[in-house]
């Protein structure tokens, strides 16, 4: 099999270095996008390490400008910002949207002339948040909705190309994804609906990430399984809570779907109400 290269964002930990890892066992040149290489994993000493800022639009360009043909990009780079909506900054709601869709997409168009040479494939990592509005992750799931919205588009546009388009939506998995989120930087009134909110989902937050957590390898075998496939499907779903809301979210009328969620989100928060 001829050579081929990869373009992968968010490379530091996570999904991003596993599937980097697995990609170079396999032959491929791998492109590993970094926030910083003086401070990249060991494991990515077989990779070439390319500085990739996503708010940075020079560095996104030059670092597309550097590349004449790609087989494959893969944007996994992102974080989530937490808590209810009051507590976001302006700069931090930015922020959001910039690294989980603006980067992406102006990082896919960038690279759209090394995709079409190789006629490639852009495989996006979204979340279990891009089709199920969470609360306390208001915008992080506005970021990922976009992301899907963006991806749909993109897989008939840029089939014109010979590009294809395929989203990967994990649900919950042990990584460092959950110990990197922001939480709202505004001060929220003591002992006001949006303050309990806050100190019930940190409660869960503390308990999640207590847990033993989902293997990632799953997350990374599909996608190394996607690279390999003649013909991407849109949207690969992996681990059971992704699959399970999918079907739940079809299966019930979109109501009695919004019910049960917020039923959920309330007796989470009424158990740390009755608590002293």
């Amino acid at each position: 099999m001829a050579e081929r290269t990869v373009l992968i964002t968010g490379c530091s930990s996570g999904f991003g270095l596993g599937i980097a890892q697995a990609l170079a066992a396999r032959g491929w040149t791998v492109l590993a996008g970094v926030h910083d290489p003086a401070r990249a994993p060991e494991e990515l000493a077989s990779a070439r390490l390319l500085p990739l800022d996503l708010t940075d639009a020079a560095q996104i360009a030059a670092v597309a400008a550097g590349i004449e043909r790609l087989d494959c990009l893969i944007n996994n780079a992102g974080y989530a910002l937490n808590g209810p909506l009051a507590s976001y900054s302006p700069a931090q709601m930015q922020h959001q949207m910039q690294v989980n869709v603006l980067g992406p997409a102006l990082l896919t168009q960038q690279l759209l002339p090394a995709l079409a040479a190789a006629r490639g494939r852009v495989i996006n990592v979204s979340s279990l948040a891009g089709e199920l509005g969470l609360p306390m992750n208001s915008l992080y799931c506005a970021s990922k909705f976009a992301l899907e919205g963006l991806s749909e588009s993109l897989r008939h546009e840029l089939s014109a190309h010979g590009v294809q388009v395929a989203l990967v939506e994990p649900g919950g998995f042990r990584t460092r994804f959950a110990a990197n989120m922001v939480w709202g930087e505004r001060p929220l009134a003591a002992g006001g609906p949006d303050a309990l909110q806050l100190a019930a989902y940190r409660e869960l937050q503390a308990k999640m990430l207590a847990g033993p957590g989902n293997d990632p390898t799953a997350v990374v075998d599909a996608v190394v399984r996607l690279t390999e496939l003649a013909r991407m499907p849109l949207r690969t779903r992996i681990g059971s809570d992704a699959r399970s809301a999918r079907r739940l979210k079809r299966w019930l009328p979109e109501n009695a779907f919004t019910a049960l969620i917020g039923a959920l989100f309330r007796r989470r928060l009424a158990s740390r109400r009755s608590r002293p």
